[in-house]
């Protein structure tokens, strides 16, 4: 193997595939980065067996070849690069070493072979759909807070896409809170899927904000989504999901609509004396168009006011102020719609126009 390629392209390209790269496994081979050099591109690739990742980047191929190289080494090398010097040159000798170059700087480090190395599994396009990047890193980044970290029910560790009639829904739920977010697509497809939730996050740190178009392609065991010049491909989760379009049925016995900054900063300002080992929570006091917070905990008291518009009876109602930080931390609208039935059936947060999303939060019983 011998090639030539940008020094940027490739630190991105390693900042990205070593996401994938395991840190502990019984397999050596997977702690490296397989590379692979050809038709003018170098291909790095990443693999823990549920999260597979490869980016492509352009390359002056002197030599096809293929290896594998210890991923913490590679990485840390690649990035110490002298950042005056823009061209890489990488090749492989006959003793199966990896020399990198870039200005005066030089690495020869061991290689494995690229025989053992498991690619990435084949996921076909037929099973597929496509949306713009922009809509995928916000929907995601919306719902991933939402989903549980307990593993006694698996559904609910992951991110539902639920695609039909031309809609896409993506849900975030965790048996307590559940987060909905929703857009128009260009699709007759009906696919769904459950992505775990740590690959979302992983996801998330990849895709950007573009109005480019990402792929993504159903098989029965992986998700694959295709990037501009990266593959993502996932394992998806197996089993049935909760009928999230029936716990989003409600009856408004009273409607608020609040600045999210304004109640986002009262919430959080409250949570400051909030124990998760005591199970705290804060009030909310609804009456005469103002929302009254308290919180009160063995660290003290807190008390707080601000105006509502509020059409409705007053009411009191409790929650985990977490469960709300969260869903206003995640909304980019700057007021916000509250909806109550009672003070202990779920509560609904949504836009003040239209249903792009929904986060629906069960209240705490107060003693």
């Amino acid at each position: 193997m011998n090639l030539k390629c940008k020094r940027t392209d490739l630190i991105e390209a390693v900042n990205i595939v070593e996401k994938a790269v395991p840190v502990k496994t019984t397999l050596p081979i997977m702690e490296g980065i397989y590379l692979e050099a050809k038709d003018d591109c170098f291909h790095l690739v990443g693999n823990n067996m549920d999260l597979g990742l490869e980016c492509v980047i352009p390359a002056e191929v002197k030599e096809k070849g293929m290896v594998v190289v210890k991923a913490n080494l590679f990485s840390v090398a690649v990035k110490k690069l002298p950042d005056f010097e823009e061209d890489v040159y990488l090749e492989v000798d006959d003793k199966e070493q990896i020399k990198i170059a870039c200005g005066n700087a030089k690495f020869d480090f061991a290689t494995a072979s690229a025989e053992d190395f498991p690619l990435l599994p084949l996921v076909e396009d037929e099973n597929c759909f496509e949306i713009k990047e922009t809509y995928l890193k916000n929907m995601v980044r919306q719902t991933v807070y939402a989903i549980s970290t307990k593993e006694d029910k698996p559904v609910l560790t992951g991110v539902y896409f639920d695609i039909s009639d031309g809609t896409i829904h993506v849900v975030g739920c965790d048996g307590y809170r559940v987060a909905i977010r929703k857009e128009e697509i260009d699709t007759d497809k009906e696919i769904k899927f459950i992505l775990p939730g740590k690959n979302a996050k992983e996801l998330l740190s990849i895709i950007g904000d573009s109005e480019d178009y990402i792929q993504i392609s159903l098989s029965k065991n992986n998700v694959k989504m295709s990037l501009k010049n990266c593959t993502f491909v996932s394992r998806i989760i197996d089993g049935e999901y909760l009928n999230y379009k029936s716990v989003a049925d409600h009856k408004n016995n009273l409607v608020i609509e609040v600045e999210t900054k304004k109640i986002l900063n009262s919430i959080d300002r409250a949570a400051m004396i909030v124990s998760e080992s005591a199970k705290s929570y804060v009030l909310l006091n609804i009456e005469d168009d103002s929302v009254f917070i308290n919180c009160e905990s063995v660290m003290g008291k807190v008390n707080d006011k601000f105006s509502v518009n509020m059409i409705g009876e007053p009411m009191q109602i409790a929650f985990n102020p977490r469960y709300l930080i969260d869903a206003f931390k995640n909304v980019d609208d700057e007021t916000v719609k509250f909806s109550f039935s009672t003070p202990v059936t779920p509560t609904v947060i949504s836009p003040v126009e239209g249903d792009r999303f929904t986060y629906i939060v069960l209240p705490v019983r107060m003693k």
